[in-house]
């Protein structure tokens, strides 16, 4: 594979390449192959013209912090919300 200078794909991806061709008629399929994890590098006449790469890793998920444990953290228990809806009209009656 040949690979632009300064661009070092991580090890975690795989790398796959294609040209632009190819990936104006079948960017469905480029573009899976982009979800399932893999780095495409889209070349014109032998050129590299683009890297395109996952924005999140395969198998990789975002973790969340413990909302729940942290409001009874700090207030011993967890305040029932009130809606949207139920807020504004108490501002307005406030303001009356």
């Amino acid at each position: 594979m040949h690979v632009a200078a300064g661009f070092t794909p991580p090890s975690r991806y795989n790398v796959k390449t294609t040209t632009a061709r190819e990936v104006q008629h079948n960017f469905g399929k480029i573009l899976r192959w982009i979800e399932d994890g893999e780095v495409v590098v889209i070349t014109r006449h032998k050129q590299i013209v683009a890297h395109l790469v996952p924005v999140v890793p395969k198998g990789r998920k975002t973790e969340w912090p413990d909302f729940t444990k942290r409001m009874k953290a700090i207030w011993s228990h967890v305040p029932t919300p009130k809606p949207a809806s139920r807020i504004i009209i108490d501002e307005r009656t406030e303001r009356s």
